[in-house]
């Protein structure tokens, strides 16, 4: 294949690959930013805001254990039955969300949702590496980047609509015919693949362990009021409750990976974090870069309202500004040559920590449109990377095991998230946030957070150093060498 160009992702009959695999991402994005903004009117309408913070937790949670059972189950039902049936899981959570009466139920409806979502996007990762060349997987991917400025747009608007209506299942059964409209084209269009002849047991215990871990790590924030209210007072102080309770959840975690090692169903590639290998060392890479995205996310509004006095869309606006340069810095450097993707795989870590370090020592010093300006700029950062390191991640698999390095991505993305927010947590009221909200209290917060957060994107930026080094020898060594022409 000669040179790239984004007509090439609809040539060759590519199109309807690129509208389904946009759709998936489109679906994901559109529902994180819908519900959201309409979170408040569910809970004024059917109560439950002790539990506010679970419908993202387990909506996160139940993401993970989906992404880890995608390998295992399109092993099983093949490309396109797998596929289609991540669009079903997702419409049958969205349909118990929109009619749920009580907040339980609709706890429910998030975590069919989220298994979904895990579902539909790992595999999404996957078909990108199976339906397209090495010289357009950057492309397809930032096409998928644009679908989350898109609903960063559009998201926020829509659920603002339907909340102003006083109608908040409407944010859910807007979703229906589109569900309906993705899992009917992708059953169509898709391409059979292959299933495995042979099935293998489902690795039940592994991927409940792993869901369980993650869960654990998720509810730090939460855990001390929680058990305060069921157990009255432990006597431990609320920071050495949330530190044993991410040191156990990590832990689980841990011998997940272990014990996946020697099974027969493997949910993570052979030796998924060892470094010695350029699997291992992008894995880390996307675990430790996704870190900083998720500390500015969870703090960066309530800076924005609490530090600044912006009222909560403009607030909205200013943090969902970094998915749109994401996606802008994903569109510009997708046609990089082999070269300049080393560049911008050590260049974009760089550019995030940085600018996270730089909103940390300026919060609440200088104007917010500042602070805007340099969240963008990170975003930038994150885009000029992602896509390349998702596509080196691909292109340097063990042989054999190229669908299940590439299904796994999402996995280890989450688990970065996850990670990352439950150590911004600890960290955050650690620093006064734990007493109240205030100016003051934010200020310390934000601060403490980002410069701490800098950490991970920064150690990335070394990984990704290390990276360009493994993919210089595993080219050399012939082992899925790629043509020059299609780099």
């Amino acid at each position: 294949m000669q040179k790239a160009s984004w007509g090439d992702l609809f040539r060759d009959g590519r199109a309807v690959y690129t509208v389904s695999l946009a759709m998936g991402i489109a679906l994901h994005a559109m529902d994180s930013f819908i519900v959201s903004t309409v979170m408040p009117t569910i809970v004024r309408d059917i109560g439950g805001t002790a539990f506010y913070a679970w419908v993202v937790m387990l909506y996160m949670t139940a993401s993970i254990v989906g992404a880890a059972s995608a390998g295992p189950i399109k092993a099983r039902l093949g490309r396109r039955r797998g596929y289609a049936a991540s669009g079903i899981v997702f419409l049958i959570g969205t349909l118990i969300a929109g009619m749920a009466p009580t907040m339980p139920v609709l706890l429910l409806g998030r975590l069919v949702q989220g298994f979904g979502v895990g579902l539909l996007v790992s595999q999404n990762v996957a078909l990108i590496s199976e339906l397209f060349p090495s010289a357009l997987r950057p492309r397809m991917i930032a096409i998928t980047s644009t679908m989350w400025a898109t609903s960063a747009i559009l998201g926020p608007m829509i659920g603002g609509i339907f909340a102003e209506l006083h109608w908040w299942r409407g944010a859910f059964w807007f979703a229906v015919p589109i569900i309906l409209a993705f899992t009917v084209l992708t059953w169509i269009k898709l391409p059979d693949g292959t299933a495995a002849t042979v099935h293998r047991r489902f690795p039940v215990g592994r991927i409940t362990m792993l869901g369980v871990g993650v869960l654990v790590v998720g509810s730090t924030s939460v855990l001390p009021e929680v058990l305060r209210e069921h157990l009255g007072e432990s006597g431990l102080p609320d920071l050495v409750v949330r530190l044993i309770a991410l040191a156990a959840g990590l832990g689980l975690v841990a011998l997940t990976v272990r014990l996946d090692a020697g099974a027969e169903t493997r949910v993570f590639p052979s030796r998924p974090f060892s470094i010695s290998h350029p699997v291992g060392t992008a894995y880390w890479a996307f675990m430790l870069i996704g870190m900083a995205p998720v500390c500015l996310g969870i703090y960066m509004p309530l800076a924005y309202q609490t530090i600044y006095g912006l009222p909560p869309l403009v607030s909205g606006y200013l943090s969902a500004a970094f998915a749109m340069f994401w996606s802008l810095g994903s569109t510009v450097t997708a046609g990089l040559p082999l070269q300049r993707q080393r560049i911008a795989l050590v260049l974009g870590p760089s550019i995030v920590a940085c600018g996270v370090v730089l909103i940390g020592l300026m919060i609440g010093k200088v104007p917010f449109y500042v602070i805007g300006i340099t969240t963008c700029i990170s975003g930038f950062g994150i885009g000029i990377c992602m896509s390349h390191l998702m596509n080196w991640t691909m292109t340097v698999a063990r042989p054999g095991e190229e669908s299940i390095t590439a299904t796994t991505i999402h996995t280890i993305r989450s688990l970065g998230i996850a990670f990352g927010a439950a150590g911004a947590g600890v960290i955050a009221n650690m620093a006064g946030l734990g007493r109240g909200i205030s100016p003051e209290t934010v200020q310390a917060s934000v601060h403490s957070v980002e410069l701490v957060a800098a950490i991970a994107p920064a150690a990335g930026a070394i990984l990704a150093l290390h990276l360009l080094a493994q993919r210089k020898r595993h080219d050399a060594a012939g082992a899925a060498v790629l043509p020059k022409a299609a780099e």
